[in-house]
Order: C-alpha cells, then structure tokens, then sequence
C-alpha cells in the first residue's frame, strides 16, 4: 500500500517548477490531487504526467487565483462535495516579485507581493481548516523561503512575505494542535529552474555584473556546492504529508544545501 493511498491533497501553485514536483510526488504515493493555479494549461500538463503514473488517482483540475477569496471557497467545496474531504493542503504557490532596494519598489510592487505570497496562503487556509478541524485530522505545509531567514539585498518585498508565513505556520500549529492538524513549513534554498534564473538576472543587472557570474557567486555561498531540485523539495513535503511526522507540528525544515542552518 502506497503511503498516502485514500488521502486528498490539495496544492496551489501546481502547474510548474516545485508545485508540479510536489503533485507529482504526492500523486507517486497514492494521493487524490486537486491541482490549483491560475494557468489553466500548465495545470493540464501535470495532470498529464500524473496520469502516466501507474494507479494513480485521477486530480481534480481547479483554476485558481489566490487573489480571488470567492474563487478559493467556491474551488475547495467543489472538492469537498466530490472527494468529502481534504486531508493535505500545501500552499506553495507564490511569486517572486521585482528585485530591486525597498526605496525604489512601488506600492503596487510592494502590495503584488505581500497580497500573492501571503494572503493567498492565508485564503486558502481559511477555507480548508474547518473541514480539517471537523474530521479532526489534517496536515497543512506551507512551502516559504530561505530568504525569510537569511536575506538577499534587493528582496525585500519577497523576504517579508516569506517570513510572515513562518510566524503564520506557528501560530497555526498552536491553535490547531487540539484539533489533530498538524502544520509545519519548508524553507527552500535555492531552487533550479526559470525562477531562479529570472531572480539571478534581475540581481545581476542590479548589480552590473553578468548572470554567470552571479550564478556563480550564488553557487559559492552554498556547502553542497549546488542548487536545489524541485524533487528534493517534494520529498520533503511527503514527510510533512505523511504519517512519518506524525508527532511533528510548528517545524520550520530547511532544504537550501547547507546554505541555512537555523
């Protein structure tokens, strides 16, 4: 029997990079998927990855912007009247907004970030805990950054957003902790893939110098010596999502090579 076989997971942001990862894995152990994003095509592409998978449960497509409360609840009853429940929730879905010094973000810049990567977390769970304190089960993971710990000049916005989360997570953890939902958090370094090169690029021209080098300097300040994969980020997330961490809640997990240690 799969680990997660006859349990209902729920991710934002699943249509690409670590929140495809994350589906897929989930998906690899048996979970019933409820794929979310407002990207109705890359949405279709994991489930079709997820559907190559042997056994594996047919996802519930749900187009979603996390700016949209009325659209969140109206997504997650339509999974509870299908599946009666939702036993994981991973809010991983995010943006990682403009790189630039505080003084020179605009309003709308600033509001982008904080309204995307931590309202639409706190949307979301709010409209999946009551079902998960009802059943008195559930676990919810919160997908975050390094850079809420450790910060990288020019990213303010995204540094602040993410280290809300983490005081979020905990202090969910000691309201929910009586109803058996357990929450923790992963706090990913840096992972490969378009993102990390868009952030790459943007710091580099502030910093005029090229993206290589860069890349290199970024490189040079990891242990490991390497980036992040999206994999390594889901591995975690099916140790949240599963009975292993059965007596863990309010953990903050770093998956950055030795680049955090806190």
């Amino acid at each position: 029997m799969r680990e997660l076989e006859n349990k209902v997971a729920l991710v934002t942001g699943a249509g690409r990079g670590i929140g495809r990862a994350i589906s897929i894995a989930l998906a690899q152990e048996g979970a019933q998927l409820i794929l979310t994003g407002r990207d109705l095509e890359t949405l279709n592409e994991t489930l079709r990855l997820i559907s190559d998978i042997e056994l594996a449960p047919t996802p519930l497509v749900c187009q979603m912007d996390l700016l949209d409360s009325e659209g969140i609840t109206t997504c997650v009853q339509s999974a509870l009247e299908i599946f009666g429940h939702i036993d994981i929730l991973v809010n991983n879905s995010g943006i990682t907004g403009k790189s630039a010094p505080l003084w020179e973000l605009t309003e709308a810049e600033w509001d982008e970030g904080m309204d995307t990567n931590l309202k639409g977390a706190f949307l979301v769970s709010k409209a999946v805990i009551p079902s998960m304190i009802e059943r008195k089960s559930g676990s919810i993971i919160f997908i975050g950054s390094i850079t809420g710990k450790r910060p990288l000049a020019n990213r303010s916005v995204y540094a602040a957003s993410k280290l809300g989360m983490v005081g979020m997570m905990r202090t969910l953890a000691l309201e929910l902790g009586r109803y058996g939902v357990r929450v923790n958090h992963i706090s990913p370094g840096f992972v490969e893939g378009p993102r990390l090169d868009g952030v790459i690029a943007q710091v580099a021209k502030n910093e005029n110098v090229s993206p290589e080098d860069m890349n290199e300097q970024w490189l040079e300040m990891i242990p490991m010596g390497k980036f992040i994969s999206p994999e390594n980020i889901a591995q975690g997330v099916l140790f949240f999502a599963s009975d292993r961490s059965g007596g863990t809640t309010g953990e903050d997990l770093n998956i950055s090579g030795g680049l955090v240690m806190y």
